[in-house]
């Protein structure tokens, strides 16, 4: 009976010791992951490639988009929309396939711009970070406390790869861009970004 007890206590204390080192390994592996994350936010520039779009009520389209080096993004949807959209200079530069001409918009404190921001804080997202599986996900709230004009981005974990935007807008309406087919460029031709 003495030996099963020995044998006993050594087993719970062994699972013990294996539990927290797998509770530090769990630590440091987030930790470098974030580390990770903000090497590639800050390098996240020169780049093209898939997205889907799903709106609030559920419309899907599909095109493709590029981010320059000045950390501006352009989104061009395919047929039948052929809508671009564009996020440069403080703005949204936005046309439709019948206009011949681009609406813009001033925008400010947007978690889009925010997040793409070659001086943007992205730690103070980092430390709210939530891990689930193998998805990774950062919150940028512009107003602290609202969900209203927030974007949570999802990355793959460990190893960080964007796949997808959830904005939710100032009613609260949801858009969700699943991304896909991320190539790193040399360069961003300009043609894309042209808003004239």
């Amino acid at each position: 009976m003495k030996k099963f007890l020995t044998f006993y206590l050594i087993t719970i204390l062994s699972f013990q010791v294996l539990g927290n080192n797998d509770k530090k390994n769990n630590i440091e592996e987030v930790n470098i992951w974030k580390q990770e994350i903000k090497l590639y936010v800050e390098n996240f520039y020169n780049i093209t490639g898939a997205f889907t779009q799903i709106d609030y009520v559920g419309n899907i389209s599909k095109g493709n988009f590029w981010i320059n080096d000045k950390k501006e993004i352009a989104f061009h949807y395919s047929l039948p929309n052929e809508t671009v959209i564009i996020y440069k200079s403080g703005k949204l530069f936005f046309k439709e396939r019948k206009s011949d001409s681009f609406q813009s918009y001033l925008i400010s404190n947007n978690p889009i711009t925010e997040f793409l921001e070659n001086n943007s804080d992205i730690d103070k997202y980092l430390d709210n970070s939530i891990i689930d599986d193998n998805v990774g996900k950062i919150s940028i709230n512009i107003d602290e406390g609202n969900e209203r004009n927030s974007l949570e981005v999802i990355f793959d974990y460990p190893k960080p790869i964007l796949r997808r935007w959830k904005y939710l807008d100032n009613q609260k309406k949801e858009t969700n861009i699943y991304f896909s087919k991320i190539n790193l460029l040399e360069s961003v031709q300009k043609q894309y970004f042209i808003t004239k």
